[in-house]
Order: structure tokens, then sequence, then C-alpha cells
């Protein structure tokens, strides 16, 4: 009777332990299978697609440097010249604006002049001998020419002219703007204080044509200079003594940048 109970029991413990075994069969059987040559394929690729990847940024951020670079070097080459060309453009509208000066005094010269018949009381008129006169005086002349001497930036031949100008001609019609002129020569050649005192000299004639100009170019010589101070209070002067000068907003700017 005992030896029939352990054997039932051992066929239970047989029949239990081959069940388990085949139900451990047939989780193993649902597990994927791993190709191990085909995931280290994938990892190379992973890998070299990665490195790919950094260096396109590295080349892609060196591009942005050099750019940036050019971007810097290009504002500051622009920033120099715009300087440079504004204050060409200036003296060569200044020029122009001489010109019309002079242009529309003549004119206003000669309708000053008696008329030639007592029949053309009301209306003038000019002979073309007259007009040579006054068109060809020698003052003119030599002051156009020293105009014209500055345009070629000739500067220090420039000052030469001017200079015959005031001497040969104390009281003449351009000596005031001779002395301007010395100036914007001596400006041009980084002589800034020569050009501050020639400036100061355009003063000397009253109600100059010139001497908003002049008062502006002062200040602009001591910003030049690095006398921030001086050329502050002199580009005030600008806007308390002109009021109706085309350089105000300019001086405001300036002022504005004054530390």
């Amino acid at each position: 009777m005992k030896n029939i109970f352990f054997s039932a029991v051992s066929g239970i413990i047989l029949i239990t332990g081959c069940a388990a075994s085949r139900k451990q069969l047939g989780n193993e059987a649902l597990l994927p299978e791993i190709d191990v040559i085909q995931v280290k394929e994938n990892s190379d690729e992973a890998l070299k697609l990665a490195q790919e990847a950094k260096l396109e940024v590295e080349v892609t951020t060196n591009k942005l440097a050099e750019i940036d670079n050019r971007l810097i070097l290009l504002s500051e080459e622009v920033s120099s010249v715009s300087i440079a060309k504004i204050e060409e453009l200036e003296n060569r509208l200044a020029l122009l604006v001489e010109a019309y000066k002079d242009l529309h005094a003549q004119v206003t010269a000669l309708e000053s002049m008696p008329p030639t018949t007592k029949k053309s009381a009301s209306k003038p008129v000019f002979s073309p001998a007259s007009a040579a006169t006054l068109l060809g005086s020698t003052e003119y002349d030599i002051y156009q020419t020293g105009l014209r001497t500055f345009q070629n930036r000739v500067y220090d031949k420039a000052i030469e002219i001017f200079t015959d100008v005031i001497k040969q001609f104390p009281n003449g019609q351009y000596v005031d703007n001779a002395r301007y002129w010395i100036g914007e020569c001596y400006y041009a050649l980084g002589d800034y204080a020569s050009a501050i005192a020639s400036f100061n000299h355009v003063f000397d004639k009253k109600n100059s044509s010139k001497a908003d100009d002049a008062q502006f170019k002062i200040g602009i010589s001591y910003l030049k200079m690095g006398q921030q101070t001086m050329a502050k209070e002199e580009l005030k002067k600008l806007i308390d003594r002109y009021p109706a000068s085309e350089y105000i907003d300019r001086a405001k700017k300036y002022l504005a940048e004054i530390k």
C-alpha cells in the first residue's frame, strides 16, 4: 500500500514538471530572435550619421563665425567710409551753395544798376560790358581758383590761394569765405587746431553768411580732437545763435551722442 502511494506522488511530480517545462518552452518561443549582426550594423550606421551631423554642425558654426567677422569688418568699413563720404558731399554742396550765392549776388548787382536810358526806367537794361566787368573781378577769380583747388584736394595750395585773397583784398567781398575755406583745408589735413583758429576768424566780419557753417565746424573739430566738453559748448552755441541753421539737427544728434 505504501509503495502504491509513493508511486502516485512520483507520477504527479513528473507530470507537473513536464507541464512546467512545456510552459517555459512555450514562453521562450514567444520571445523575438535577436540578430546580433543586424544590431551591430544599425549601431554603426547610427554612429556614422551622428559623426556626420556633428561635422556638419562644426562646418556651419565655422561659416557663421566667418560671416560674423566679415559683417563686423564690413560694418566698420562702411562706417568709416560713410563719414568721409558725408563730409565730402557736404563740401561739394557747400561749393554749390557758394556758386549759387555768387550768382545771386551778381544778378542782384546787375539788377540794381541804373538804366541806360530814361525809357527803360521801369525795367533795367544791362550791357554785356557791365556784366563782364562784374563777373570778372580779380578777387572773384582768385577766390574761385581757390575753390577749384580745394575741390581737387590740393589743400596746401588752396590755403595759399585763399590767403592771397585775404592779403590782396582785406575788405573784399570774399574775405570771410576765404577764411572759412582755409579752415576746411586744415580740417581735411587733420590739423584741427589750425582749423578752429581759421573758423573763428570768420566771425571777424559781422553777419557773415558762413557764420553758422564755421560755428558747426568748430564744434566738430573739437570733437575730432577728443575735447568733448568744448565740442558740446560750441555745438550749443550753434543752436542758440543760429536757430534757423541747416546744421541744427546734426548738432543735436552729436550732442545726444556726447557723454
